[in-house]
């Protein structure tokens, strides 16, 4: 066992010095996030954030076509509270980590009953565009809005999940003593509860995440995805409009739940027009 940790722990070491490919951030913003952490600062916290928020804008003026314009608003109706009341989405600040893709956009040339109530598996459409960048705007007062990129989400990923543990107590028994019975001599001892290596990392990992939490109140969800993987607690996976763009099937998840809803644009606002599904892992 002893060996068997001290390789753990080397593992861990040459982890913790290896810098992880894919991030585009500057290194001071992992090392910000690290002191927060260690000093227990939200005010460090905080600017991690505010750096985060400032470094990426929302791109909607940059649209490629209407459809992928009109997923923006969409987005942005989805988290007003008229219907986010509706399909049971709580927004927790004071910082927002938004998604940064979009998986499927389409549209129906001609509406069906199963497009209106929102079966899309029962729905002919056409696929506009897939894996968009997507970075919608929303704007709340007193909310940080961040998008989570490969390179943020590695940052966040490597903070929960890579650190060194403190000097660990691996002996087993303690208070040891030489007895004998019938001229047979043993040794006995009160043993001790065996370390758990894995326990005490993932107690690392929790605390790590309840530290983010404390701030940003959306940015983990703790179902499926493992304790080392950062998931925006809010996100739109597909979206069908009809050809006139009045009408609009949203796919999301949030969290452990998800559902699909139909949305109707009244006097170019959309609004809540039905719930189609609701689902819960």
């Amino acid at each position: 066992m002893r060996h068997k940790l001290l390789l753990y722990a080397l593992c861990l070491l040459s982890l913790a010095g290896t810098p992880l490919a894919g991030s585009a951030q500057d290194p001071g913003q992992r090392e910000l996030l690290e002191r927060a952490y260690d000093t227990k600062s939200y005010v460090l916290l905080e600017r991690f954030f505010d750096n985060w928020q400032k470094e990426y804008a929302d791109n909607e003026a940059e649209a490629s076509d209407k459809w992928v314009a009109e997923v923006h608003k969409v987005f942005a109706a989805m988290l007003r509270p008229d219907i986010s009341s509706k399909i049971g989405v709580e927004v927790l600040g004071p910082v927002l980590v938004v998604q940064n893709t979009l998986d499927k956009i389409g549209y129906v040339n001609k509406k069906s009953m199963a497009f209106q109530k929102g079966d899309l598996d029962k729905t002919v459409y056409v696929t506009v565009d897939s894996a968009i960048d997507f970075r919608p705007k929303y704007q709340i007062e007193g909310l940080t809005t961040v998008y989570l990129t490969e390179g943020y989400k590695t940052i966040v990923n490597d903070y929960i999940s890579t650190f060194i543990l403190p000097p660990l107590e691996i002996e087993t028994f303690d208070d040891w003593e030489l007895t004998e019975t019938d001229s047979i001599w043993t040794v006995t001892g009160n043993e001790k509860e065996p370390y758990d290596f894995e326990e005490a990392k993932l107690q690392e990992e929790l605390e790590r995440i309840v530290f983010l939490r404390d701030y940003a109140g959306s940015i983990y969800c703790p179902h499926m995805f493992g304790p080392t993987t950062i998931v925006p607690l809010f996100t739109i996976h597909e979206i069908v409009f009809d050809r006139s763009l009045h009408y609009a099937v949203v796919v999301y998840s949030q969290c452990i739940s998800g559902g699909t809803v139909v949305l109707k644009k009244v006097k170019n606002k959309w609004i809540f027009d039905h719930q189609y599904e609701w689902w819960i892992e």
